[in-house]
């Protein structure tokens, strides 16, 4: 049997829980070390943005670990900048070999039984670039659909070619059509899209798919995400982790598993103040607060326009922080305040009928004739000034 650990969108970021990051793919190497496979691959967004230091220091730590529990494979994610990776494949590994590929087609991966078939990630913006300047919308989608049917091509003949010595497998950074985000949107249109039936007739055993941060599957888990490993972001509460795929030694397909990992956990509060403005211990019950302690919390309000001035952000934030909460985002669903014409307000020609008429629909405790000077005023200086 032929193990192999999938693991995808690491998302290495110094500015978002890098300790969680890294405590997280820990504990992926914990379970795959303990599931003996043979082999590591990895499909993309190693990091976040144009990497840092600390980060990049996070990524050469896990790869080495990572190698000395088995050879180690990736490809380029769309997040990923040039150069970022160019490094990490020079690691000093010396128990098993570390590759990381930006172009595609077939390569070692390092297990003497498998080969990999490698698709970095590319998008329209990739093809257009090759177009004459003049080029339009529909010449470059056009275009972009032939450059992708002729990769799958040559892509497919090269794996057909590979499989006579063994197994293949695909590993790509991909937008898939019909895929599903963590909101439970599909994506479509937005990239470059291969359907999960073009992948899984290039004929290789298993299609190992990053990009998209919510795990999914297709042909029996023959095609797959693995999702993210951690909750990059409030939108994603789903479980996070990797997958373990399991073929025979002649690369007939046996299972994929998913595993999860202990990402940190997410806790969404929602409150209504349509009613009335709380505060204090109004933004959490007794509760609430047990539940959230070193969690995630996406804390979110229905609330008024007219009373969305009194809505504290800060003191939100500061106050759940401060009960335990690892992380706080604050939203407010905003309801628009009606503004139904009283009969009165729709029959009133002058200028003053329209003020009593508007200042008796609303029910506002002021004097009309001191309004009604102060209209009067404004009246008269707008026609000395249009004279």
């Amino acid at each position: 049997m032929i193990r192999i650990a999938h693991l995808s969108d690491s998302h290495f970021d110094e500015r978002g829980r890098l300790a969680d990051v890294v405590a997280v793919h820990a504990a992926f190497l914990d379970q795959a070390l303990a599931e003996h496979v043979d082999l590591i691959v990895h499909a993309g967004d190693w990091y976040e943005r144009r990497s840092t230091p600390a980060e990049r220091s996070a990524v050469a730590d896990f790869l080495q670990a990572a190698s000395r529990v088995a050879p180690v494979f990736g490809v380029k994610g769309n997040h990923d900048q040039p150069g970022d990776l160019d490094i990490l494949p020079r690691l000093d590994s010396p128990d098993n070999p570390v590759e990381i590929v930006d172009r595609p087609g077939i390569y070692g991966s390092g297990h003497h039984r498998i080969e990999v078939c490698a698709i970095p990630w590319f998008d329209k913006a990739h093809v257009a670039a090759l177009l004459p300047a003049d080029a339009g919308a529909e010449a470059a989608r056009l275009t972009t659909i032939q450059a992708a049917g002729l990769l799958l091509d040559s892509l497919r003949a090269q794996i057909a070619a590979a499989q006579a010595s063994g197994p293949v497998i695909v590993v790509g950074h991909l937008m898939v059509a019909g895929s599903e985000t963590s909101t439970g949107q599909v994506i479509q249109g937005i990239t470059v899209e291969l359907s999960p039936a073009d992948l899984h007739d290039l004929g290789a055993s298993y299609v190992a798919l990053g990009h998209v941060h919510k795990a999914q599957e297709w042909f029996g888990g023959r095609v797959a995400y693995s999702g993210s490993p951690h909750r990059c972001n409030f939108g994603e509460p789903e479980a996070k982790g990797w997958r373990l795929v399991t073929l025979e030694d002649d690369g007939t397909f046996v299972s994929n598993e998913f595993r999860e990992l202990p990402a940190r956990r997410m806790v969404r509060l929602e409150k209504d103040w349509r009613e009335s403005v709380g505060q204090g211990e109004a933004i959490a019950s007794p509760a609430e607060l047990d539940a959230m302690k070193d969690a995630l919390v996406r804390w979110r309000v229905q609330i008024r326009a007219q009373d969305l001035q009194h809505l504290d952000r800060g003191l939100v934030e500061r106050f759940l922080i401060g009960a335990g909460a690892a992380e706080v985002q604050v939203e407010a669903v905003v309801e628009a305040q009606e503004r139904a014409r009283a009969p009165e307000l729709a029959r009133a020609t002058t200028t003053a009928d329209k003020v009593r008429a508007y200042i008796g629909s609303r029910g506002l405790d002021v004097e009309v004739d001191r309004v009604l000077g102060k209209v009067a005023e404004l009246e008269r200086e707008a026609g000395n000034a249009a004279s």
